[in-house]
């Protein structure tokens, strides 16, 4: 697997490579954590877009069945980030 990049800025550091590494422990402050969720929300965009470029040029070459499959994915990451972006915001307020 190669590397891939992103087009965001991360406030919460996480070492992105081909590997990830997700057995760091949570954070315990309300501002780590702050930190992280709103981290997690911008990595899944991320991938959400790379994913709908990947969905395209199925598309492009044919394969209309795997396109609908990598959409369906997409919707769902869109659906998953809004439940996350809801907390980030009750997080902050409260």
């Amino acid at each position: 697997m190669s590397d891939h990049t992103h087009e965001h800025t991360h406030t919460y550091t996480h070492e992105h490579g081909s590997h990830h590494h997700h057995d760091e422990p949570i954070p315990e402050s309300k501002d780590r954590m702050v930190a992280l969720l709103d981290y997690n929300c911008q990595h899944n965009e991320s991938h959400a877009s790379e994913l709908k470029r990947l969905a395209e040029k199925l598309k492009d070459q044919g394969y209309e069945a795997e396109a609908a499959k990598v959409s369906e994915a997409c919707d769902a990451f869109s659906k998953g980030n809004v439940a996350l972006r809801e907390a980030l915001t009750k997080l902050k307020e409260g």
